[in-house]
């Protein structure tokens, strides 16, 4: 401490009005952002997509941005352009404004929702969910395979919905065999080579999904039929896969069959309660049952170990425990990803009686890993009852629904945000779900839904349970296809409203309002981009680059002179007195405020009674606490949704821990900027930012929830 200088305390005393009106800015503004979040969890808002969160190339290229945007405007300044400047940094401050205005506007005006009405319709079969799509749907009642329309809860069975056509297969059907002693008929339905194979124990079928005209059936024992790329036809029946032989049914035991073209299917794997099939790509099939899933590779060339068939051998496969079973499975495009039917990758979820769900990323050459975007320990209750992939409303992105024991639940995004609207399904039976559109006057995009689900999977009967979604009207405006609501005019006519103000009298609090809505809008934009490691190397690179800019090239003081001698709000600026005005400040002051403190013979030797006197206002660049704010809306966003030590909710917890931590870090700026000396304070906000983080995820959720799951590109 230079001996002109007053002790620490008696500084601090006279400057606490500023340092608790800063901390409060600054935890307003993450706040904020906390609070509009959810409004931007959503893939298309991201910056690079969902794809690119995890990618450090992405987060480079913003650091970079910003040291051209940094150059540019200190370039602008020496040649005197600042209204070029002025007009510049005005437009890209509208554009942030707008980001936090529209989601409070939202808040404060809610828009309608979807609403749901639950209710019965008439059943007539049993719902085949792994058929059809959002306009057709497929019923099968024990003696035919009906393909209907608009099944969208009218009066009348299959949901009310029109007959396309109906395929009978039980003329030749051996009762005795295909129906259980508890009257349960076994069979399986599948897609296959763009037709439709049944198979119900004593027949294969191939069935034309366009006409329902049956284009092959052999009288043969059967769990499960499909057909090749090369048309070949194949059937699994009890622990065998094998190519059917129209001339040697299998059942025919003393026929000299082909025995070169039967495998052994593995052991866990169960043909009596056979959940779905489902073919990827051309050469290879998913089949779930009640314990063991996997991909098997369909064989192209016979085996030459003679009367004594191999155990073909898995790509892929993932057994349950004793104890556990699969209840329900779904198979299609993710939450995070545009819905395409042609895509060479896709998501499968697995659904058990202990209440847990497993996903799985699904290539169409067979291979199989984790879906890393799920975490969904602790998340159900069980058994999960029903699970379906399809898109809520025709948005464009599927959503997950899971019948969690009674309760329906809708997750949505990459985030998987629980969008559940207690909607509740009674019974403790397996479902199948599928959702029918009915169009809306008012959208040209939007449909509304009814999803119907299958209670009871031993009765073709049994009423359906139907919930239906309505939309809400359309909003009143309408530009460019995109609909706006009155929260949006009055958002945008705000922000045109402070953009103005700051032209025309850019005073303390109106630079403040804006520069706190900006900074909130800023950090959601980042914070739901970026996965909390590379928000982290981002603060460590830009908290390193910010001392140096303060602290040895200096050009970071002559760019915040820049910025009050435009009255921009860019920094928060936070009063010593009542009458301070920010329209009274000079050109310089902060290059003139680091000469001052550098030169012990220029700092004037203070008098008694002016002991206490300091600057009339204490200022902090608005990125001192947008950073903060990206890593703890980051936090929010990419963290593990689950419930972590003491009950505490995870993301939740340590977004919480974050913003502690940068408050320390500003505590220990504080005793600097108090004497009036420019600081660098993206080391210390940054840093306390990052500790409160790294310390908060460990003992909310773990070391596990550290891990470093990004790449360069």
């Amino acid at each position: 401490m230079a001996k002109d200088e007053p002790p620490l305390l008696e500084v601090l005393k006279g400057q606490w009005t500023s340092m608790f009106g800063m901390a409060g800015m600054f935890t307003v503004t993450i706040f904020l952002s906390t609070l509009i979040q959810p409004f931007y969890d959503r893939d298309e808002l991201r910056a690079f997509g969902a794809a690119g969160s995890t990618k450090a190339g992405f987060i480079l290229l913003e650091g970079i941005f910003i040291l051209i945007f940094t150059a540019a405007i200190i370039w602008l300044a020496k040649k005197n352009m600042q209204k070029l400047i002025q007009i510049g940094i005005l437009f890209v401050l509208w554009i942030a404004l707008s980001y936090s205005l529209v989601p409070m506007a939202h808040l404060a005006i809610p828009t309608a929702e979807l609403t749901t009405t639950t209710s019965e319709a008439e059943s007539g079969g049993q719902i085949i969910q792994e058929l059809g799509d959002t306009e057709n749907m497929f019923f099968f009642n024990g003696d035919s395979l009906i393909s209907v329309d608009n099944a969208i809860g009218n009066n009348g069975i299959y949901g009310g919905g029109s007959i396309n056509w109906t395929a009978n297969i039980s003329e030749s059907r051996n009762e005795s065999v295909s129906i259980s002693p508890n009257g349960k008929m076994i069979y399986h339905i599948m897609s296959s080579a763009n037709d439709i194979i049944i198979c119900d124990l004593t027949q294969w079928i191939r069935i034309d999904a366009s006409s329902g005209d049956i284009i092959d059936r052999f009288d043969d024992n059967c769990s499960l039929g499909f057909v090749d790329s090369e048309e070949s036809e194949w059937q699994i029946f009890g622990p065998t896969l094998l190519k059917i032989d129209e001339f040697k049914p299998i059942e025919s035991i003393d026929s000299p069959r082909d025995r070169s073209w039967e495998w052994l299917m593995p052991s866990e794997f169960d043909s009596m309660n056979i959940l779905s099939a489902k073919h990827i790509g051309d050469n290879h099939i998913l089949i779930v049952s009640s314990r063991w899933a996997g991909v098997l590779e369909i064989p192209t060339e016979s085996h030459s170990d003679g009367f004594n068939p191999p155990y073909i051998e898995p790509v892929w496969n993932f057994t349950l425990p004793d104890g556990n079973m699969f209840t329900a499975t779904t198979f299609g495009s993710d939450t995070f990803e545009i819905y395409n039917s042609s895509s060479q990758v896709f998501s499968l979820y697995l659904g058990t009686e202990n209440g847990s769900v497993d996903g799985f990323r699904i290539h169409s050459n067979g291979t199989v890993e984790e879906n890393d975007a799920v975490n969904f320990e602790g998340v159900f209750q069980g058994p999960i009852r029903g699970l379906l992939l399809e898109d809520c409303c025709n948005g464009g992105y599927n959503d997950l629904w899971v019948l969690d024991n009674e309760n329906l639940r809708v997750f949505m995004g990459s985030s998987k945000v629980d969008a559940t609207r207690a909607t509740i399904i009674p019974g403790n039976g397996l479902v199948s779900i599928a959702i029918q559109y009915q169009s809306h006057e008012g959208y040209t995009q939007l449909k509304e839904g009814v999803i119907l689900f299958d209670t009871n999977s031993s009765s073709f009967d049994e009423p359906l349970k139907m919930v239906v979604w309505n939309l809400p009207d359309a909003p009143p405006f309408n530009f460019v296809g995109v609909g706006i609501a009155w929260a949006d005019i009055i958002a945008l006519s705000l922000s045109i409203i402070l953009m103005a103000a700051i032209i025309l009298r850019p005073e303390w609090y109106i630079v403040n309002t804006t520069g706190i809505l900006v900074g909130a809008g800023v950090s959601v934009m980042l914070g739901v981009s970026f996965v909390p490691w590379l928000v982290i190397i981002f603060m460590i690179g830009m908290a390193i680059y910010d001392h140096w800019a303060v602290n040895g090239s200096k050009h970071m003081l002559t760019l915040a002179d820049t910025m009050i001698d435009l009255k921009l709000p860019i920094l928060l600026v936070a009063p010593k007195d009542k009458g301070y005005s920010f329209l009274d400040e000079d050109d310089g002051k902060m290059v003139e405020r680091e000469r001052m403190h550098s030169n012990s013979e220029v700092v004037p030797k203070t008098k008694s009674n002016d002991a206490k006197k300091t600057a009339d206002a204490m200022f902090m660049g608005l990125g001192d606490v947008i950073f903060p704010g990206i890593l703890v809306i980051s936090a929010m966003t990419w963290l593990p949704d689950e419930i972590g030590f003491a009950g505490l909710h995870g993301p939740t917890a340590v977004a919480f821990g974050t913003l502690i931590g940068g408050l320390v870090g500003y505590i220990l700026l504080m005793t600097q900027v108090a004497r009036g000396k420019p600081q660098a304070g993206l080391p210390l906000l940054n840093g306390g930012s990052i500790l409160g983080y790294l310390i908060t995820t460990i003992i909310v959720l773990g070391f596990d929830a550290l891990a470093f799951n990004i790449t360069l590109f």
